[in-house]
């Protein structure tokens, strides 16, 4: 069990790297935002925002990525948390997916959904 919560928590470690990158580039604005029209670009507020948005997002995967280190470096002790940090990545993945229809809140949502299977269902810490 204690290599899955490892690699979880490695997973969510490149998702917060990934979401406090620079998001203010039209690139990566583009990613995080897909109903904007083509042709139209963002003002100088909504690049802000979407970008604080985003950071915010960065943020809670390094939280989650926080809870599984610890939940695998204390073992049975910390079993309880590890059910929450997965609890949180489900319940924000199928949001975001269901929000922003993107492939990559779907896999923090598969990750949650395995982790929470191993936790509670199978594997032994």
């Amino acid at each position: 069990m204690r290599w899955f919560l490892f690699i979880a928590a490695g997973l969510h470690v490149l998702f917060m790297m990934a979401e406090l990158f620079p998001w203010s580039l039209p690139l990566l604005l583009r990613v995080a935002c897909k109903k904007l029209p083509r042709g139209e670009s963002f003002t100088a507020a909504q690049r802000a925002l979407v970008a604080t948005v985003v950071h915010n997002a960065g943020i809670y995967n390094g939280i989650v990525a926080g809870g599984l280190l610890y939940a695998g470096f204390h073992g049975e002790g910390a079993v309880a948390i590890a059910r929450v940090m997965f609890a949180g990545a489900i319940a924000a993945g199928v949001f975001g997916t269901l929000t922003m229809k993107s492939p990559l809140t779907a896999v923090q949502a598969l990750i949650g959904i395995v982790g929470l299977f191993l936790i509670c269902w199978s594997v032994p810490f």
